[in-house]
């Protein structure tokens, strides 16, 4: 926190009197006049009741709210980024009934932090700024701790996959047991203020955990519990199963496993039994205000785990992208020649890797504008329906657990598609489409623009047809754009009118397609990578 006058600490020092603050290098409380070390077993015992009293803060921007044991005041919201004072006043709050103490000091932070965009050379120089990195605070913050206990018979099918010389066997075992589940340390977020996409992400886990003392939150901020326990228990039931499934995988080093029957009610298991606790869990926030939208980095405070989506800088990647052009067409006039209709099919490809790129992305910023994965606490659902729980739903009830070499076939699969637009990229422009073509029987000396062009405009029309449909896929004249020039192309190289001023225009009118999609591209990742301002207390967003 940042002082602002006199600190007042509830916690003195025993030797001088002096303010006591948590010190995350030595674990115990430091004493700030002194600079003498306090273990926390030392302090006096303080009466366990239902609530804390505590110094509410709030933000008189955004409303946000947090609290701390101190009555320092802060100059900086960690939740709108504005530079302003939080105004406290002195409440009670739900007291946790455990505690991560902070192991991450905020030189290590930062570290991480810089580390961290070492990767992303495109991202905005104010990022990087000492004075940014300055602004990262230390908040406590809760989370529903559940532990799941259930029995009951399961009827489980396992498979295990093995290749023996060219042939691939598949083997079916039937694994119907008496399933025993014992899960500890199933956690969710309990603050509406804080992001459970982010929270999974920092993957906090329980084993560090302590009985909590309000000590551990002098010289630390704190976000209070506003949604109840019940809102995940059937959440953290899921993903009980879904861990119990995992585990009986790997113990029987199977490829995937997956539960028949009635597995929807009550998960196959029945007369589960929940208990919850209150756990607090240490976390580096730091708010970067741009504009209108805020820049959200969230470091794990017990590990380090960086959590972060890094916006990228317009004027950067217009350079880059201006430096890439003017290398590769001087390079290309070096060289080559340029064939009107090979430039247009190299036009066209270029327009299809684009659209696919981009369509592959538009999922996940829906999910995030909409914040599909947060409980919905207008009262409309007094439970979350999240990941676990859909898992249950599919294939009538069943869930399965799986290695996860689905996914791994898909990105291959998708890299073997950008390894062939490049390899036909490459046969265009190294002059090979003249030998190719002679082997295509009777396309003449357009064949190879002519066979991109027509395979082209087939997954594009396709993949027209199908985001034409979906309303969150951005404007959708550019990919029209592209798909029109495209079949004018084609049709052109088809009925053999030799129009320069057709491929010229169909390759330009591919381009522009191409560039707007790139521009709504960036803006959709910066959309992405940051969140509306926001505002809490029923306070209207800003247009």
């Amino acid at each position: 926190m940042a002082e602002s006058g006199a600190a007042s600490r509830r916690f003195g020092c025993p030797n001088c009197g002096g303010g006591l603050a948590y010190d995350i290098s030595s674990g115990q409380m430091k004493c700030d006049r002194c600079g003498e070390l306090t273990p926390l077993e030392k302090l006096p015992a303080e009466e366990e009741t239902e609530t804390l009293e505590v110094t509410e803060f709030h933000c008189p921007q955004c409303g946000a709210a947090v609290y701390s044991t101190d009555t320092e005041v802060t100059s900086f919201c960690s939740f709108c980024g504005s530079d302003v004072v939080l105004t406290g006043k002195m409440a009670r709050t739900r007291r946790p009934a455990r505690i991560v103490p902070f192991a991450v000091t905020r030189e290590d932070c930062e570290k991480a932090y810089r580390d961290h965009l070492k990767h992303y050379l495109l991202a905005p120089a104010s990022l990087k700024a000492t004075e940014t990195v300055s602004h990262f605070r230390p908040v406590y913050v809760p989370f529903w701790s559940y532990e799941v206990e259930a029995e009951g018979p399961a009827r489980l099918e396992g498979k295990k996959s093995y290749t023996s010389g060219k042939y691939r066997y598949d083997e079916t075992y039937d694994l119907t047991m008496d399933a025993q589940i014992r899960q500890k340390g199933i956690l969710y977020d309990a603050s509406t203020a804080f992001e459970d996409e982010t929270a999974a992400m920092l993957r906090h886990t329980t084993e560090a955990t302590k009985p909590f003392h309000p000590a551990y939150l002098s010289g630390f901020y704190a976000q209070g519990a506003d949604v109840s326990a019940e809102t995940y228990r059937s959440e953290a039931a899921a993903s009980a199963v879904r861990l119990f499934m995992e585990r009986v995988r790997e113990e029987n080093k199977m490829d995937s496993v997956e539960m028949k029957g009635h597995v929807s009610e009550n998960f196959g298991l029945p007369d589960a039994r929940y208990r919850e606790e209150l756990v607090m869990m240490p976390v580096w926030l730091l708010a970067h205000r741009q504009g209108a939208r805020v820049v959200y980095t969230a470091i794990n405070g017990q590990d380090g785990t960086v959590v972060c989506d890094v916006p990228v800088s317009n004027g950067k990647v217009a350079g880059v992208v201006a430096a890439l052009a003017a290398g590769i067409f001087a390079l290309l006039y070096a060289t080559l020649t340029l064939k009107p209709d090979l430039l247009m099919s190299l036009c066209a490809v270029l327009a299809l890797v684009t659209l696919y790129q981009f369509s592959s992305e538009q999922k996940t910023l829906f999910n995030r504008r909409t914040r599909a994965f947060e409980p919905d606490f207008k009262g409309q659902e007094k439970e979350f329906i999240g990941p676990a729980q859909s898992m249950l739903k599919k294939d009538k009830g069943g869930i399965s657990a799986r290695s996860g070499k689905g996914t791994e076939i898909w990105e291959k699969v998708k890299s073997i598609f950008f390894a062939i637009a490049v390899a036909v990229i490459f046969l265009i422009y190294t002059g090979l489409d003249e030998s190719v073509s002679r082997m295509a029987a009777g396309m003449g000396s357009r064949g190879l623009p002519m066979g991109v062009t027509l395979v082209v405009l087939c997954l594009m029309a396709v993949h027209t047809g199908r985001r034409m449909q979906k309303e969150k896929d951005g404007p959708r004249w550019p990919r029209l754009l592209a798909c029109l020039a495209c079949a004018a192309g084609a049709i052109s190289l088809i009925t053999g009118q030799i129009e320069d001023l057709i491929y010229y225009g169909c390759a330009a009118a591919m381009l522009l397609a191409t560039i707007i999609e790139l521009v709504i591209m960036n803006r959709a990742h910066n959309e992405y990578a940051s969140r509306p301002v926001p505002f809490f207390d029923g306070k209207e967003e800003a247009a």
